[in-house]
């Protein structure tokens, strides 16, 4: 009896070490199959950590984790080479129970024609760019469970991927608004610093406006007589009253807007000769102007600060022509013709805004045209007419485009050389009559020139140096499925009209009020008082304290709203 119990007890501990070395090989002595996939002991060691590491050093650590069972080491794929280095009981991913037609829950099926390479001659074809690839990682990777990856693994990964295949940008870190820019299969390079250059234009800018002043005091210029003048010159009258051609008094805003008008032209004409308008390469073609090209994030930045810094200047400029009074009559159309002008600012700024073609421009795309929809009876033909179809697509992009470009730029222009020439014909800066030469201080049209000459290199340094400091908005490129999230708001200059809506009807808060505070605006000199003759040329002339009251309030609860807009 004791001998049978000695032999049972070693049968069974042989049994047992069998079942414990099988078991611990990962298969099943009853199925004979494997049951998971390489565990990390199966693996090569993971590569060593960068101090500080790098977008692509932390993409290396997210692929051993996750992506290098199936993509292999070096990117290879799935090879009969790689799974060579696992263990035998490892090789065979298409196994039954493992990765196979019947994989576990926790698991997932591979494709029979196996797992593509990352890193060879042609691999990736299906991607054009660096964002194609980001996003498709985020969303569909790894097969379990899917979407897993978080944006920033998912930047880092293509990092990585972009290093692995030999095009790798060490200077510029992945996301959204610059990696459509960044081809996955031809070499690029990043263009320098703008930094220097912008600072030492902005030096010399500063300077030139010393100098100006200098020349001025030494009276080192030509006096008047002995100067013939040029076109600029003879924009302004022969001789303007001296009270009025201070800055204290014009703020210098028109000669402000006409300089920013011109860089818009100027740096608008230089981005056209990268921008793509078509809804797929629109967005990728801004992050190539912005990231790629030589200065074109600085044409871009300035284009943007320009455009902002004009409607400013323009509102300033209305606002002081109101209270000064000098909207009275002969300047009354004149007046209106600079509200069409802000008006059309507006639109310029708003399809120049959607020209961006990504997903922070859902807003202008979704709410802000609907509006017009909302309007009876012509709301419908009117929304078609400006989208070009029954929603936005590829004929929103290009009305966009061509209304930005020809119809309101040549409207602005027009309109632009209209006003100036009415100023001109009007006598230049409203001022009480003279009556005698000698009773009021005049100054030459050179007087004037040089100051608005200097005060337009002063504003040409800040915006030069706003272009480096606060970049343009950029985001990654629309999807067209996107959804509008709570996140998404109205370019800054129609916050107020979408702080409106939240009143109520969209036709009452988003059109009615809008057109009534710009009639407003233009009847102020038609059916209040105006200011009399004897007291131009100053602030707050009594004549019209009511004008400028109404004025004020508007702009004011304008200011409010968008204040508000950019708090909430």
């Amino acid at each position: 009896m004791s001998r049978f119990l000695v032999v049972f007890s070693f049968i069974l501990f042989l049994l047992g070490a069998v079942f414990l070395s099988v078991v611990t090989a990962g298969v099943s002595p009853f199925l004979g199959t494997a049951q998971s996939t390489p565990s990390v002991a199966d693996r090569p060691g993971p590569p060593p950590t960068v101090y500080p590491p790098s977008q692509a050093d932390n993409g290396t650590q997210v692929y051993w984790g996750i992506c290098q069972d199936c993509h292999g080491d070096q990117g290879q794929g799935l090879t009969a080479d790689w799974r060579a280095a696992f263990a035998p009981v490892y090789r065979d991913c298409w196994a039954s129970g493992c990765h196979g037609e019947d994989a576990p829950e926790n698991s997932f099926q591979l494709p029979e024609s196996g797992v593509p390479a990352l890193a060879e001659p042609g691999a990736l074809p299906q991607f054009a760019n660096a964002f194609e690839l980001g996003t498709y990682i985020q969303s569909s990777m790894p097969l379990s469970p899917v979407g897993s990856i978080s944006s920033d693994q998912a930047w880092e990964l293509t990092a990585f991927l972009l290093t692995l295949n030999k095009r790798d940008l060490e200077d510029l870190e992945l996301s959204g608004n610059n990696s459509a820019a960044v081809p996955l299969h031809r070499d690029v390079q990043l263009p320098g610093s703008e930094l220097p250059g912008v600072l030492l234009l902005s030096v010399v800018l500063v300077l030139a406006a010393a100098g100006i002043s200098v020349g001025k005091r030494k009276g080192l210029e030509k006096t008047g007589a002995e100067r013939r003048g040029n076109f600029y010159h003879h924009l302004h009258p022969p001789r303007i009253p001296a009270a009025q051609a201070r800055f204290g008094y014009t703020l210098g805003a028109g000669g402000l807007a006409v300089f920013f008008s011109l860089i818009l032209l100027i740096t608008g004409a230089l981005e056209m000769y990268y921008y793509t308008p078509t809804p797929d390469q629109a967005a990728s073609s801004i992050q190539t102007l912005t990231t790629l090209v030589p200065f074109g994030n600085l044409v871009r930045n300035l284009h943007y600060w320009s455009a902002q810094l004009l409607v400013i200047t323009i509102t300033v400029h209305l606002l002081r022509v109101v209270l000064t009074g000098a909207n009275a009559p002969p300047r009354r159309f004149n007046y209106l013709l600079g509200l069409v002008l802000l008006v059309l600012i507006l639109l310029l700024d708003f399809t120049g805004y959607a020209l961006r073609w990504d997903e922070g421009i859902r807003w202008a795309l979704v709410v802000g045209t609907n509006i017009l929809k909302t309007i009876p009876w012509i709301g419908e033909g009117l929304y078609q007419f400006v989208i070009g179809g029954a929603e936005p697509g590829a004929a929103a992009l290009t009305r966009f485009y061509t209304w930005h470009i020809f119809g309101l730029t040549m409207a602005m222009v027009g309109i632009t050389l209209w006003h100036i020439f009415l100023v001109r014909r009007d006598g230049g800066i409203a001022s009480p009559p003279s009556g005698s030469e000698n009773k009021i201080k005049r100054v030459s049209r050179f007087e004037l020139v040089r100051k608005e000459v200097q005060v337009m290199l002063i504003a040409g340094a800040v915006v030069l140096m706003l272009s480096v400091l606060i970049p343009a908005p950029i985001d990654q490129p629309l999807t067209e499925n996107g959804a509008l999230t709570g996140d998404s708001r109205a370019p800054w200059f129609f916050l107020w009209i979408q702080q409106l809506l939240q009143l109520g009807s969209p036709f009452l808060w988003g059109v009615i009020v809008p057109i009534l505070i710009i009639l407003v605006l233009g009847l102020l000199p038609y059916w209040l008082p105006t200011t009399r003759e004897e007291d131009l040329g100053r602030w707050f002339p009594a004549g019209s304290r009511i004008a400028q009251v109404l004025a004020a309030l508007i702009i004011g609860f304008v200011l409010v709203l968008t204040f508000l807009g950019f708090i909430n």
